[in-house]
């Protein structure tokens, strides 16, 4: 067999190898119910799917789009997608890449039957009031920090806004924001930094 021909059937079996399914980190279930996991299309141009899989039996229970942004495998790889449990397993806040400089926010309610989005306010949103800003420069980031117990999400708001007062040298920002997913509401929100952000 010539060497022309190992190296085909080697990019081959390493195609398929990189099309399985990859685990995220943090994707079980604080109870072990579930894990989480992204699935790549059999279309290499279409975006994979992030899966919420029943432990015990294997079976899907729901999936949603990953975003707009990084392909398989790069979107689990290279922090395209981030997501954090509820301590109580009921809820799973997912961060996605909508763009290079963009990240989103989505909230769902996870049963064995399936996956319910919850709509939640703009964190970004929450930032630009609490900073008196109109837009951003380039970047708008989203992502979950932590839960501070099974109803309590606290979203890290983070980019670059323009400086208002006119040295043109974009203003680099962090703020956490605070959300009661029952009452689908925005809570509080603290500004963690703020600071010139160069180049």
């Amino acid at each position: 067999m010539s060497f022309t021909i190992l190296l085909v059937i080697a990019a081959l079996l390493s195609s398929a190898w990189a099309r399985e399914p990859i685990d995220l980190a943090n994707s079980h279930s604080p109870n072990g119910t579930f894990s989480i996991r992204i699935t790549p299309s059999e279309d290499p141009d279409v975006l994979a799917t992030l899966e919420v899989v029943n432990v015990a039996t294997k079976e899907l229970v729901g999936s949603t789009d990953t975003g707009g942004y990084a392909h398989f495998p790069a979107v689990a790889e290279n922090a395209s997608t981030a997501v954090l449990w509820s301590p109580d397993s009921k809820h799973l806040a997912v961060m996605t890449r909508g763009t290079k400089r963009s990240t989103s926010l989505r909230l769902f309610e996870v049963a064995f039957t399936g996956l319910t989005e919850i709509p939640l306010p703009s964190s970004t949103a929450r930032a630009f009031e609490l900073l008196k800003a109109k837009e951003s420069y380039r970047c708008v980031f989203q992502r979950p920090l932590e839960w501070s117990n099974d109803t309590t999400l606290v979203v890290r708001a983070s980019g670059d806004i323009e400086d208002l007062t006119g040295t043109k040298i974009p203003i680099w920002y962090e703020v956490d924001v605070t959300f009661n997913i029952q009452e689908k509401k925005i809570t509080s929100a603290k500004i963690i930094e703020t600071k010139p952000k160069e180049g």
